[in-house]
C-alpha cells in the first residue's frame, strides 16, 4: 500500500478514536441533544414537584357545618350544628403552592350528626339525599400565602382554593387555613370564606313544616384536618 493511502486511513482511524473519546467534531446529531423548550419543561416540572411525599389524611379529621335556623314556639334564632366524620384521603403539595393530580379529601355524609335526631334524618334523606349522594369530596388546588417548602414544625396561616363536591355538584371554594406541623404529624382548621349557599350545590334550605320557621340562606363550614406525612 503506498503512503498516500496508509495516511489517510490514519486520519480516519484517528477521527473515530477522538470521537470515541469524546473529542470535539465538525459534525453533531441534534437528537441527542435536547433543546433548550424541552430542558425548560423538565426543570419546571421538577421544581413544580420538589416537595414530593404525600400526606395522608385521618379518621380523627372532621367537617363541621353550622346553619342558622328559627324553630317554632323558640323567641331567638340559633344555629343547627351538624358534624361529619369518616374522612380519608391524601395530598401532595407541590413547591409552586398547587396540588398534584390525585389530591382529595372525602367525608362521609352518613356520619352527619347534630344535637336532634329529627333534623339529621330530615337534612340526609332530603336535602342531601345521602342514599345517592354519600359522600363531600374537596380537591385541592392551590395556596395563596404560604411559604413553600414547609418547615419542619411552626404555625402557618394561608388562602387554600379548590373544587368541593356536594351531592352530584361542584362548586369551587376558598378556606382561610391555619395549621401547625410537628415533623411528620399536620393539623390544620379550615374556614369556608366566603360562606357557601345551599344553591351552590343545586339544594334548597331545609323546611321542615310545624318544626322549624325559617333557616338562613348561607352555610358556614369549618373543615378539621389532621394528616401524617414527610417528617421533613
Amino acid at each position: 500500500m503506498s503512503a498516500r493511502p496508509r495516511y489517510m486511513l490514519g486520519v480516519i482511524a484517528a477521527g473515530m478514536l477522538a470521537a470515541a473519546c469524546g473529542g470535539s467534531a465538525t459534525t453533531s446529531d441534534a437528537s441527542a441533544t435536547p433543546s433548550a423548550s424541552a430542558t425548560t419543561t423538565t426543570a419546571t416540572a421538577t421544581a413544580a414537584t420538589a416537595s414530593g411525599a404525600a400526606w395522608t389524611v385521618t379518621d380523627k379529621s372532621k367537617a363541621t357545618i353550622r346553619v342558622r335556623e328559627q324553630l317554632v314556639g323558640v323567641s331567638l334564632p340559633s344555629d343547627a350544628v351538624l358534624t361529619a366524620t369518616g374522612a380519608k384521603g391524601s395530598f401532595t403539595l407541590n413547591s409552586d403552592g398547587t396540588f398534584a393530580s390525585g389530591s382529595k379529601i372525602t367525608f362521609d355524609l352518613t356520619t352527619l350528626a347534630s344535637d336532634e335526631r329529627d333534623r339529621d334524618n330530615f337534612i340526609k334523606n332530603d336535602t342531601l339525599q345521602v342514599r345517592q349522594f354519600p359522600t363531600a369530596e374537596f380537591v385541592p388546588t392551590k395556596t395563596s400565602g404560604l411559604t413553600l417548602p414547609l418547615a419542619t414544625s411552626g404555625t402557618f396561616t394561608f388562602t387554600l382554593t379548590g373544587n368541593m363536591t356536594i351531592k352530584g355538584k361542584t362548586h369551587e371554594v376558598t378556606f382561610d387555613v391555619t395549621a401547625k406541623r410537628d415533623g411528620s404529624d399536620l393539623t390544620a382548621t379550615a374556614t369556608a370564606n366566603p360562606s357557601w349557599k345551599f344553591g351552590d350545590f343545586g339544594m334548597s334550605a331545609p323546611s321542615v313544616p310545624f318544626r322549624v320557621l325559617s333557616v338562613t340562606d348561607e352555610i358556614r363550614a369549618t373543615i378539621d384536618i389532621v394528616a401524617t406525612g414527610p417528617k421533613g
